[in-house]
């Protein structure tokens, strides 16, 4: 039985940017009161308008304190959240009321968490080729997580968009093709919905490719390097 209440629920992602494709889901936030747990899911989905019903839903649930920490803190998904929500049920205007996240920080240190991820691919496809499918899926969410924070710096405007990675501005082109970059996607897909995997996720795939983004992104790092030296003396100087 569901204890929580239901403050705000909102629709974000592709839907929400006006970029849904036949392979969007719903992504739904569901903002609820403080220690009091989820509501049903349904009291969430009967919100959905007719327009939206063919979409796999998706819900992320918080807290209505941790999402205001995460506006406080500056994190990536607070201007996530800030730039393409859709509000489903807003009574008492709850992410307008929060205003503005604070600058986001952590561009330099989500990256580096994100490759340490992508370092263990390798071994473990290496270690059992079961794994390809699964591994490759990773690929995809760690590169697109690494180019939505390294668009903070090197776009315009942050990228929350799926090819976010062949956006970026100041360095040579994501060294894999877009055919490349939606394999790996599909794999993701794959594992999350119980469907079969496409054909190309091997070992010599992901093996491949790691080999040809793991000197890019070193060349992502420094440039992000360098621009936070580069802010860090401009305050210094002041």
């Amino acid at each position: 039985m569901s204890t929580g209440s239901l403050i705000a629920a909102y629709i974000f992602g592709s839907v929400g940017r006006g970029q849904a494709d036949p392979l969007s889901d719903l992504d739904i936030l569901a903002v609820v009161e403080n220690n009091r747990g989820k509501v049903a899911e349904v009291d969430v989905l009967k919100l959905v308008p007719l327009q939206y019903a063919s979409l796999k839903p998706s819900i992320s649930w918080y807290g209505a304190a941790r999402v205001t920490e995460m506006f406080h803190n500056g994190e990536l998904f607070a201007w996530h959240l800030s730039r393409e929500t859709v509000p489903l049920f807003d009574p008492s205007r709850f992410l307008p009321t929060l205003g503005t996240p604070t600058p986001y920080r952590e561009c330099l240190a989500d990256v580096r968490s994100f490759r340490a991820i992508l370092r263990g691919i390798p071994p473990q496809v290496q270690q059992s080729a079961v794994n390809a499918a699964y591994e490759a899926g990773l690929v995809y969410v760690c590169l697109r997580n690494i180019s939505m924070a390294a668009s903070w710096e090197l776009c315009e405007a942050p990228d929350f968009s799926r090819y976010s990675v062949f956006n970026l501005k100041g360095l040579r082109k994501c060294p894999i093709s877009v055919e490349e970059f939606d394999a790996a996607m599909h794999c993701r897909m794959a594992s999350q919905r119980g469907r079969l995997p496409p054909h190309s996720a091997t070992v010599p795939y992901i093996l491949d490719v790691y080999r040809r983004l793991d000197p890019w992104l070193d060349e992502l790092e420094g440039l992000l390097i360098r621009k936070e030296n580069g802010r860090q003396y401009a305050q210094n100087a002041v």
